[in-house]
């Protein structure tokens, strides 16, 4: 017996969503993606997946148009992909609604004008659209200090543009 359905011909769109992106590992691997690791030994030991459960992931994620595979540089998020951000931001803000004295370990700026964001895809003090090139992360994981997300490069945060 299978562990889930599939849902991936439903006619409901958040079925079909939630088809691929409903697995945490899935969700995982997209925070880490967005992090600059790209690589699949990077993505193995930021996730701790086994080789054979983030091959799978990598595969589904690939069929679904959400990553594309590189070359020994690794995989890169396809303008699809990208779009999954501000699922990422929602699920790390729904997680201070359900733990409000929880240690976060994410926190998300505008990289316009610096203040932290209040909503998952636009920054309610200067009303300028998060995405890839305009949001700053900051993980408790990597050190702390914000970072400009990838946006489709294999660069990792700290490393010269």
């Amino acid at each position: 017996m299978p562990l889930r359905s599939d849902w991936s011909t439903a006619t409901c769109p958040i079925a079909r969503s939630a088809d691929v992106l409903a697995d945490p590992w899935v969700l995982l691997i997209l925070r880490e993606m967005f992090s600059g690791r790209t690589r699949f030994d990077d993505l193995r030991d930021a996730t701790g997946a086994a080789d054979s459960v983030l091959s799978r992931r990598l595969t589904t994620m690939t069929d679904a148009g959400l990553v594309t595979r590189g070359d020994e540089r690794g995989y890169s998020l396809t303008d699809a992909g990208r779009e999954t951000l501000p699922i990422l931001h929602a699920f790390a803000q729904f997680s201070r609604t359900t733990d409000p004295d929880g240690p976060w370990g994410l926190t998300i700026s505008c990289a316009r004008c610096g203040r932290p964001a209040a909503s998952a895809d636009w920054c309610t003090t200067c009303d300028a659209t998060l995405d890839t090139g305009s949001t700053l992360w900051a993980r408790r994981s990597m050190g702390g200090a914000p970072f400009a997300l990838l946006s489709g490069t294999t660069r990792m945060p700290g490393d010269p543009a």
